[in-house]
């Protein structure tokens, strides 16, 4: 039970990383509470037969790592949107010089 919480703690501590790089930052907080958990069912394993739990510290430490840059992307990250009044004008303008390039185009048969 204790390889296969290891493991699995692993698993998920890899996942939290490269999700929270990707775009996709904000579902790296789900494989994190995961390898948080196999983690601490790990460790408390480990601590009743008194086995090395170094793996185990590292699986925190890299979920940790991941989830205070998820965390950081999530509050500092801004999205702006732009004012479609703008883009709006914008697109009439487009639409009527394309006409009158249309216009001024002679076809000949």
């Amino acid at each position: 039970m204790r390889k296969i919480s290891i493991i699995l703690g692993l698993i998920f501590a890899v996942l939290v990383v490269i999700l929270s790089v990707l775009p996709l930052y904000k579902l790296s907080f789900i494989p994190a509470i995961l390898a948080l958990a196999f983690g601490l069912l790990a460790f408390f394993k480990s601590k009743n037969n008194q086995q090395s739990t170094h793996v185990i510290q590292v699986v925190f430490l890299i979920t940790i790592i991941a989830l205070s840059l998820a965390t950081y992307k999530s509050i500092f990250s801004v999205k702006e949107v732009g004012d479609t009044k703008e883009l709006k004008q914008l697109e009439q303008q487009r639409q009527e010089e394309a006409k009158e390039e249309l216009e001024d185009l002679i076809i000949i048969d």
